[in-house]
C-alpha cells in the first residue's frame, strides 16, 4: 500500500476499494488562473473571503485539484460539477451526476492536500504538516483523552511531536468519516497511539454502533514532514494510491 503511481496510472474504482490522490498545492500563478474556472460559483466566493492570497491560492489549487479527479469518476466534466451539503457542512456531488454514488473527501495542508475516493461508503481523510509552529503539547492536553494523553507523554520525547501529528491526523479522519466534523468534540472519543497503528477505539460520552476501519497513510518520502490518515465505515480492501500533476 505504499507505492504511489502517476495519474496516468489511473484504473476503474472496485466497489470495496479506495483512491487516494495527492496533489502539490505550491504551483506558479498561471496555473492557478488555469484552476480558478473549474470551481463551483460558492467555492469561488469563499476563495474571495481568504484575507491572505496564500490561503486563497491553496483553497483555489486544492479545489481546482478536487474538481479535476473527480470528474473521472462521474457524469460530468471538471467545472461542471455541482455540490450539495448537509446540515454539518460535510460536502457531496449532485445526484444527477453520481450515477455510481462516488463519496470523496478532502483535506489541505502547507503545500499539499490529499483526496479520497471511494463507491457507496463514507470516508474521512486528513493531511497535517508536522513543521508549522503550533503548541502541540498544550493542544494535546486540551483535545486528547486523558489515555491518549498518557499514551503520547511515555514516548521518548523525541518521538512525540511526530506522535502527536499522528493522532490529530486520525482523529480528524474519523471526525470527518462520521460527518459531524467540529461538532464532535476530539476528546469525546478515542484513537489509538503510535506506535500502535491506526484504529478507533471508541466514543466517550456517546453510543456509536457503526464499523469504522482506519489507515495511515505512508507519504512519498519528498513529504517526510507530513501525516496522514484514512477512515472509512466500510471493510475496504485495497487502497490505490495516485500523485497528481
Amino acid at each position: 500500500m505504499s507505492d504511489w503511481y502517476n495519474q496516468d496510472s489511473y484504473t476503474e474504482l472496485a466497489e470495496n476499494d479506495i483512491h487516494i490522490w495527492l496533489n502539490y498545492l505550491n504551483v506558479h500563478e498561471a496555473r492557478i488562473k488555469h484552476l480558478y474556472p473549474l470551481l463551483s460559483n460558492k467555492e469561488k466566493e469563499r476563495s474571495e473571503r481568504f484575507k491572505f492570497y496564500k490561503h486563497r491560492k491553496a483553497f483555489i489549487a486544492s479545489h481546482g485539484f478536487m474538481q479535476m479527479v473527480l470528474s473521472y469518476y462521474i457524469d460530468a466534466s471538471a467545472g461542471e460539477i455541482e455540490f450539495t451539503q448537509t446540515e454539518l457542512g460535510k460536502p457531496s456531488l449532485i445526484e444527477k451526476q453520481n450515477s455510481n454514488n462516488i463519496q470523496f473527501n478532502l483535506s489541505h495542508s502547507g503545500n499539499i492536500a490529499i483526496l479520497a475516493v471511494c463507491k457507496q461508503h463514507a470516508l474521512g481523510v486528513d493531511i497535517e504538516y508536522a513543521e508549522r509552529k503550533i503548541e502541540w503539547q498544550g493542544i494535546s492536553k486540551r483535545f486528547f483523552t486523558p489515555n491518549e494523553q498518557s499514551q503520547l507523554f511515555k514516548l521518548h520525547e523525541s518521538a512525540q511531536r511526530d506522535a502527536f501529528f499522528q493522532v490529530w491526523t486520525r482523529k480528524e479522519a474519523h471526525m470527518k468519516v462520521t460527518g459531524q466534523g467540529l461538532s464532535l468534540a476530539p476528546s469525546h472519543f478515542e484513537v489509538t497511539v503510535p506506535p500502535s497503528p491506526a484504529e478507533f477505539i471508541g466514543n466517550m460520552k456517546t453510543v456509536d454502533n457503526h464499523y469504522y476501519k482506519m489507515k495511515d497513510i505512508r507519504l512519498p518520502d519528498m513529504f517526510k514532514d507530513y501525516f496522514a490518515c484514512l477512515s472509512a465505515d466500510f471493510d475496504f480492501d485495497n487502497i490505490t494510491q495516485f500523485i497528481h500533476s
